[in-house]
């Protein structure tokens, strides 16, 4: 792929991404006043895929840890939702994955995050 159309698809997939994140933050903000009280919520993949409907299971600490690296993303647990010319696993566990955007997606992420 051309340099100039892998910096197109890395900021579109970090805005997708990012756009995610954005409903997974009101997922957060309904849930915690409930604390411990409920189940662990449900968060939406946060792939790149736009069209992407899977729920994803962590717990609030998981996410609020997720959320200290803005270049961090929960995607469900298979290979298919990690795009893996913008982004690896950093992490991976039964109930989701994280991945981290690398080069121009991981700036675009730093930056959308401010």
């Amino acid at each position: 792929m051309p340099e100039e159309n892998h910096d197109v698809h890395a900021v579109r997939a970090a805005r997708n991404q990012t756009l995610f994140r954005e409903v997974n933050e009101r997922v957060k903000d309904v849930n915690e006043p409930f604390g411990d009280a409920v189940a662990p919520p449900d968060w939406v993949c946060e792939c790149a895929d736009p069209t992407c409907i899977e729920k994803i299971t962590m717990s609030m600490e998981d996410y609020e840890a997720l959320r200290s690296d803005p270049r961090h993303f929960a995607v469900a647990p298979h290979e298919s939702h990690v795009f893996f010319e913008v982004e690896g696993v950093v992490t991976r566990t039964e109930r989701y994955w994280i991945v981290e955007k690398v080069g121009t997606a991981g700036a675009v992420a730093t930056a959308d995050q401010s």
